[in-house]
């Protein structure tokens, strides 16, 4: 499954022949997404990184997440998903992350903007989360960009970088998206 964005932008499932680009996309980044994303350091070797394909492509499968790389000129340049998804809740949580040099091209909020529409749309979803570290400036742009609602903030939310980090949490209702971003 494909999800367009712009001509050269795309979002591509999650899918075993993307594990080795996946790898040296970490790989080279490695400090830089270490600041806000726990998984960095568990995502050491290939193996490691093909164990998590294949699990989420088992969570794709089944429904329960719908895990993106994003493509860009033919180049993985990062990952967008929405997890967690809770089907009688219709409740899914929205993920993303890029490599550094991606970054302040307003890439994430197109994919963020496309597949919030698939997830309304398509898989029928009621509401949306984000959930990001209180310091993470970036993060907290985008879901204010995308006109997500602050609910509050989950006190001690993530085990990051060797100390509990508090996370803004942010949502947004099907029947609030109107497709325009500010």
């Amino acid at each position: 499954m494909n999800l367009h964005i712009e001509p050269h932008t795309r979002l591509e499932l999650l899918a075993a022949h993307h594990a080795q680009h996946l790898f040296d996309l970490i790989d080279h980044n490695r400090n830089y997404l270490r600041e806000w994303l726990t998984f960095v350091d568990y995502m050491s070797s290939l193996t490691s990184i093909k164990q998590f394909v294949k699990g989420s492509m088992q969570r794709n499968e089944a429904g329960n997440e719908y895990a993106f790389v994003i493509i860009s000129a033919d180049m993985v340049i990062g990952r967008i998903g929405v997890y967690k998804i809770d089907g009688q809740n219709k409740i899914g949580e929205i993920g993303y992350w890029l490599a550094e040099k991606e970054q302040g091209k307003g890439t994430i909020t197109q994919c963020c903007q496309t597949l919030i529409e698939f997830c309304f749309k398509e898989i029928r979803l009621n509401r949306l989360e984000i959930k990001c570290a209180t310091q993470n400036l970036r993060s907290i742009a985008i879901a204010e960009g995308l006109r997500f609602t602050k609910e509050g903030i989950v006190r001690q939310g993530e085990w990051l970088n060797d100390q509990f980090v508090d996370l803004n949490l942010y949502s947004q209702l099907a029947s609030e998206y109107n497709y325009q971003v500010a």
